[in-house]
């Protein structure tokens, strides 16, 4: 198994509670601020560009929460423009649209170094 880089643990623990895109961004900012959230996306699309073909984990988008139960997997082309666009990791009090990572359907452990490589 590979050594973790911090921002993979942090995506690995947001997966697994089926966390809100921008809950992601302010665990790992550990932060309420928003603008700071922003420096960050980048880092976890890369990752979540990685991670979802590779089946270690999965964006779902819903109409209700929670996402990952009540809504549709978001994969291709769909998943890649959901990612650049920066309203779906924003957070609001009244949200009309969710957007959730959750854990993939095979196990972190089976993560190696170079999987992501490629990924820019």
């Amino acid at each position: 198994m590979k050594k973790w880089q911090d921002d993979e643990y942090c995506l690995f623990i947001n997966g697994g509670e089926g966390s809100d895109l921008w809950a992601v961004l302010a665990d790992w900012t550990q932060s309420e601020d928003e603008e700071e959230w922003k420096r960050h996306i980048p880092r976890f699309a890369r990752l979540i560009r990685c991670w979802q073909p590779l089946g270690f984990s999965k964006v779902f988008r819903s109409d209700s929460p929670p996402a990952y139960y009540t809504g549709e997997e978001v994969t291709g082309q769909a998943l890649a423009e959901l990612l650049a666009d920066p309203r779906s990791w924003e957070y609001s009090e009244h949200p009309t649209q969710w957007v959730c990572v959750a854990s993939g359907d095979r196990e972190i452990s089976e993560l190696e170094e170079g999987m992501c490589a490629g990924e820019q």
